[in-house]
């Protein structure tokens, strides 16, 4: 079970990479390092999974980041490459949990808002759904974040993942 969750969360993280490179002009900055793009990324996703803290899981949540390059044929030994930090966690919520992985999501939602992102054109329907937002700030312009949900029939657990993407550096 831990496993899955785990290619789970791998293959929505390089959708969700493939998805900004796509869809956005992330601005890339070289005055900013990894590391304050890393914590800035993990106060982010925190801050989002806070808002249900106490709903019952199915099992113990996955969260985590990881340092991701622009160009896939640039790697660790050119310190020169341009690169971003991916923080997400993957959230199962239980079967008969007190919120819906929509309702968790609209929590979600609302401290985004409220701390001024913009959001972009759902995708995805009522069973499945992801919700993309964007916005700038001292560290940059391009900060992506993502909310996916995907609702099961009962007893199976329900299914949401967030995703912070921050912008690009070529700093260490």
């Amino acid at each position: 079970m831990q496993q899955s969750n785990k290619s789970r969360t791998a293959v929505m993280a390089g959708l969700i990479a493939l998805t900004v490179t796509l869809t956005t002009a992330c601005s890339s900055r070289s005055d900013v390092t990894v590391a304050q793009l890393q914590e800035r990324s993990e106060q982010i996703g925190q801050s989002l999974t806070a808002t249900i803290d106490g709903v019952a899981r199915y099992q113990d949540d996955y969260a985590g980041g990881e340092l991701r390059w622009e160009n896939a044929e640039v790697n660790d030994e050119d310190p020169t490459g341009w690169r971003y930090w991916q923080w997400d966690a993957s959230i199962e919520l239980a079967a008969d949990a007190e919120l819906t992985p929509e309702q968790a999501a609209e929590r979600m939602t609302k401290v985004l808002e409220e701390d001024g992102w913009t959001a972009d054109e759902p995708r995805g329907g009522v069973e499945k759904a992801q919700h993309g937002f964007r916005k700038s700030d001292d560290l940059g312009e391009g900060w992506y974040v993502e909310l996916a949900f995907m609702i099961k029939e009962p007893p199976a657990p329900q299914n949401l993942s967030v995703s912070v993407v921050s912008p690009s550096t070529n700093r260490s």
